[in-house]
Order: structure tokens, then sequence, then C-alpha cells
């Protein structure tokens, strides 16, 4: 068995780094930037909450995550229902459901508040800048999600493969 022992790792040709597959090579976040989105109808909307990566190789995944505080609000007696999804640039790569109703409520209060937090993979196959942004809609009442006020976060991870 053999011990290999270094104290440092330097990439062999500038501009190439150091690259082990499965592991994280690039990190970035992004903070809710504005007030408040409240979205009333079943339209897709921006929530407010985004962030750009630009991936070393076109081989690299992305792992998503982020994290928003809701409140659905409706009539008493109703069920409140409304969805997220994550998208790539314009492209939807995660949605919260097939039926795109994973946030809903059945009660006979007419609100509830919560903390949404959710994870994704994605292979973007480009080295170009790529922004991941999250998007939400109102089916049955309404949501606000929570600008900087409560805060959110979302997360880039670039992993090598």
């Amino acid at each position: 068995m053999s011990i290999l022992k270094v104290d440092t790792i330097n990439e062999k040709t500038s501009g190439n780094g150091v690259a082990i597959p499965g592991h994280v090579i690039k990190v970035v976040s992004g903070d809710i930037t504005s007030s408040d989105a409240s979205i009333t109808s079943a339209s897709w909307a921006d929530i407010n909450l985004s962030a750009a990566i630009t991936p070393s190789s076109t081989s690299s995944k992305i792992i998503v995550t982020a994290s928003f505080n809701i409140r659905l609000f409706g009539s008493a007696n109703a069920t409140i229902r409304g969805g997220v999804r994550g998208l790539r640039d314009s492209t939807v790569v995660w949605n919260s459901s097939s039926f795109d109703e994973s946030l809903q409520i059945r009660e006979s209060g007419t609100e509830w508040n919560d903390t949404v937090s959710f994870r994704f993979i994605d292979t973007p196959s480009t080295t170009s800048s790529t922004t991941y942004k999250i998007q939400g809609y109102a089916k049955a009442g309404s949501i606000r999600f929570y600008g900087n006020t409560r805060g959110g976060q979302i997360i880039l991870e670039e992993i090598a493969q």
C-alpha cells in the first residue's frame, strides 16, 4: 500500500484548475433582493430569488438549494394552493410536483406561514454564465414570498465530473 502526502496541488496548465470528480469546485449564492412578492393568479412569476454561476466544464453538475419564507392566504374553509419551480435561465429544470401544486393547505383558517426548502441537481452542459431562479404561482388564494424582511437564499454548487 502506498501513501501520497502533499502540501500543495498546483494546476499543470494555467487556467485549467484542479477538479476532482465528485467534489465541489465552486459555490455561489444569492439572497432575495427586494420586498415581498405577492402572487394572486395562476401565472408563474419571479420571487426575486436568483444566482448566477459560470461552470468550469460542460460536464459539471450544479446542485441548487433554495430556502424562503411564504404565506398562503385565502377565505375561510377554502383550499389554498400554489406551486414553485426552478429555472435555468428561461428553462424549467425543477417543478414542485407534476401538478405544480405542492404548496397547499386545507383547513378552516385563512392563512398558512412556513419556510419552503428544496434541492435539485441540474446538468447545464455549458461554460457560459447561467442564472438559476425561483418562480411561484397561486392557483387558489394568494401567496406572499417574503423578501428582505424575512430572507431567502439560493445556493449553487458546481460539482466536478
